[in-house]
């Protein structure tokens, strides 16, 4: 769209939410990161490590997704053309 003086208008762009979540998702994960930060001791069976708490609070959601795929995958029928 031109005006009289040859300037075009644009629309203001969307603000997409899906994008708007993501940046205030990255933003919420960088600030638990720096919260997160201390050493801790972490006991296994058998040895002793020491890590960052980040680290022990992720790994620990990516093995319980890990282990909530794996048991809904083995509830599902295998069939369900026999409904």
């Amino acid at each position: 769209m031109n005006d009289d003086d040859g300037r075009s208008h644009r629309m203001p762009p969307q603000r997409n939410p899906k994008v708007i979540g993501g940046v205030i998702a990255i933003v919420l994960f960088i600030w638990f990161v720096l919260a997160n930060l201390q050493q801790v001791d972490v006991t296994w069976w058998v040895f002793s490590t020491q890590t960052s708490l980040v680290m022990v609070i992720l790994l620990s959601a990516l093995l319980g997704a890990g282990i909530t795929f794996f048991f809904t995958r083995l509830r599902r029928p295998r069939d369900r053309s026999r409904r």
